[in-house]
Parts: C-alpha cells; structure tokens; sequence
C-alpha cells in the first residue's frame, strides 16, 4: 500500500471496500479502485446525474486532447523513464495513463466529485485519489518529479462562474499557498524536481479563466489570483533552486483557437515562446511578458 494516511501520515491497509489508518483509525472508502481521501470536501458538487451544458461538454472533449498534449511534448521529454511521478491536481486522469504508457510510475490526485466520476473510464484509476493538495496522501520523498498545472491559482480565492468571471483572495490566500508547496516539496525526494505551470499574474491577460473557454479575461496585476514568479519563490519556506522554463509545446491552441485572435496570434506567440527558449532570452520567461510561467523547482 503506497498510500498514506493525509491527518497523520500513518500506514494504511485495505479493509473490505475502504483503507483504514492503524495509527488513528480513520476510513477511507474505496470505490471502483478509486481511493478518497476528501471526505465529503469536494471543491465542486457533482453525482452523474447532472445534465451538463454544452460548453461544459465541449471544454471536456478538449481537455482529454490537451492532457496528451501537456505530458507528451512538453513534460515526458524532460523526465527519465522508470521514475515515480505524481501529477498533483491531474484532472481527467488521462496524464497518469500517457505518463504510465511511456515508462513512468505515475500517481494522480485531484479534490473534485466530477474527476472522481470520470475516471472511472481511465486504465490506472487505482493510482488515482481523490485528495485535497493541502494534506496529500502519500509519504514524505515519496516521489522523484511532482507536476501541478493550473492548480496553484485556485488555491486560497473564492471563484464565482456562470456568465461572468468573478475571483476574490480570502484572507487566508498566502498561507494556504504556502502550504501547498510545502506538502509540494515533501513529497518530493531531496534532489528531486516539482514543476508548477499556470497563468502568469504579472502578464494582464489570462486565456485560462472566463466564463467562456480561451476568451481573454483583462485583469489588473493587483487582483490576487494569478501568482507571478516572485509569489511563488515567497511561498517557499525551505532552500530550493528555482528557473522559469519557456511554455514552447506546452499548448496545442484548441480552446484559445476558437476566437479569432487565437488563431491570428498562435504562431507568433510559438514563435516567443520559441524565443524564450534560447539562453539570451530565458530571464524574459520570468516576466510580464511572458503570459504562462512555468517554473521548474529544485530540492
């Protein structure tokens, strides 16, 4: 059993349809080979009954595209074969499959109802938990590589859907930021490397959060829901190294490529982010100019 107990990290064994912790006894119910380790804290609300919208459809269809995209031509290549991965905050489910395909040991989490439910189509759901990013369930330097993508920002604001996107901080935002790269890093073997990517605060257009998906979303630097490099370098509490990568392959441009500027603009900014990528220019990836930051965090 690789799994451990979130509230005291104590050694868990499978019992009937749960995992109990010997140390303080708490259960967790198994469920189709799917551990959840949330108890009831879902950060959405779903049973498989809902009628989904469209939109919603539509923007699932692509994210099942734009996980083989994200693991197979940007992240696979800058890891080594054989090696234990957790994508924390992995969605569909669909990484942990490529990632195992290509030769990696690859676990997954995610805290919501709606992933639970769908991976019950996915190959590996048995290395699939549902788990808060705050209190993970597995072992201190358990793992060689940690990827988080998109998770980051979501952490310590109140979100607001439907027609028009709406975010606020809570008071509590930059602790619970810093928590979360604390258990990041714990789980992370010393020497080991956790990557986070997500929208780039100091950049004033985000593509990633708007009512509508790929609809560019203006926003001022001080609204306190894009982390920017220097946030995230404050919210790391221990002695690591860190560098901002060039997001070059990162994106296949199907959900921004529905609007027209997507489509005028897709090959110039692969062109940047080409750019990016060349030692004169890497220091720009770090910076306004750069509308995606992907950071790269050595133990």
């Amino acid at each position: 059993m690789i799994f451990a107990c979130p509230h005291c990290r104590g050694r868990l064994s499978q019992q009937a349809a749960e995992l109990r912790c010997a140390a303080c006894n708490l259960a967790y119910p198994l469920s189709d080979g799917i551990a959840d380790f949330a108890g009831g804290a879902y950060y959405d609300h779903f049973t498989g009954q809902e009628e989904l919208t469209e939109e919603h459809r539509r923007g699932l269809e692509a994210e099942v595209a734009g996980s083989r995209w994200r693991i197979e031509r940007f992240y696979a290549p800058k890891l080594t074969r054989g090696t234990r991965i957790l994508d924390c905050g992995c969605g569909n489910g669909v990484s942990v499959d490529v990632l195992n395909e290509l030769g990696f040991d690859a676990w997954g989490i995610d805290l919501s109802a709606l992933r639970k439910w769908q991976w019950r189509e996915r190959a590996q759901r048995d290395r699939l938990a549902v788990a808060s990013a705050l209190r993970l369930p597995f072992p201190d330097g358990f793992f060689d590589t940690v990827i988080s993508s998109g998770v980051i920002e979501h952490i310590g604001v109140a979100e607001m859907g439907g027609a028009a996107y709406t975010v606020t901080p809570l008071p509590d935002r930059d602790a619970l930021r810093t928590t979360f790269m604390s258990e990041l890093l714990r789980v992370t073997k010393p020497g080991g490397t956790v990557y986070l990517d997500f929208p780039n605060g100091a950049f004033p257009i985000d593509f990633w959060h708007s009512s509508v998906g790929g609809s560019a979303r203006w926003h001022r630097g001080d609204e306190g829901f894009l982390p920017t490099f220097a946030n995230v370098r404050g919210y790391i509490r221990e002695p690591v190294q860190l560098r901002a990568l060039s997001p070059r392959e990162r994106f296949a441009y199907k959900q921004v490529g529905r609007h027209w500027y997507g489509r005028l603009f897709a090959w110039p900014m692969t062109a940047w982010f080409a750019m990016l990528s060349f030692p004169p220019f890497r220091f720009l990836a770090r910076s306004a100019m750069n509308p995606y930051l992907v950071i790269e965090i050595k133990r």
